[in-house]
């Protein structure tokens, strides 16, 4: 965490307009808190995106029986639907100890559930990456839909009616 508060108080004292970060997975507790110490020190960093791919993984195709990434002999970060459970605890972690942010949820958005699940975990906004490399543009509509009918359903109109307010199955948590 030390290089991470070096280059933040580096673009702190040269960068005076808010700026965001977008955060690596991060996978224990320890990491949560010491990255959000860091985050915590820089009222200019206005934002946090969680989370940048999962790197070095290895997807193989059974059929070709080959890499399906090819740089560096198939590894490579992994996006998409692999990395949702990662992106919503470190979208929910982050929002719980940098209540000054914005939160930024990325990863494994492919529908309308998502982005809901995205937001009920802290994001102010929804990033969509890998389905919009595989749909084009009007993913942006049918999720939007989506999200609208779920909203409508659950009787929620605006989305800080249910943001953050994801409920822990031990209520002391």
């Amino acid at each position: 965490m030390a290089d991470m508060d070096a280059y933040l108080k580096g673009v702190s004292t040269v960068y005076k307009a808010p700026f965001g970060v977008k955060m690596p997975p991060y996978f224990d507790i320890a990491h949560f808190d010491s990255a959000a110490s860091v985050l915590n020190k820089y009222p200019n960093v206005s934002f946090v995106t969680c989370v940048n791919s999962v790197g070095n993984g290895l997807i193989i195709d059974t059929e070709a029986e080959s890499v399906v990434i090819a740089p560096k002999g198939g590894f490579g970060g992994i996006g998409g639907k692999y990395i949702l459970p990662t992106a919503l605890a470190n979208v929910h972690a982050f929002y719980k100890r940098c209540p000054a942010k914005a939160v930024i949820g990325c990863g494994g958005v492919t529908s309308g559930d998502e982005a809901f699940m995205h937001i009920l975990a802290g994001a102010s906004l929804v990033q969509i990456g890998t389905q919009l490399h595989e749909e084009g543009f009007p993913v942006f509509d049918r999720v939007q839909q989506e999200l609208v009918t779920i909203m409508k359903n659950k009787g929620y109109t605006a989305v800080t009616d249910f943001r953050g307010k994801l409920k822990a199955l031990d209520p002391s948590q």
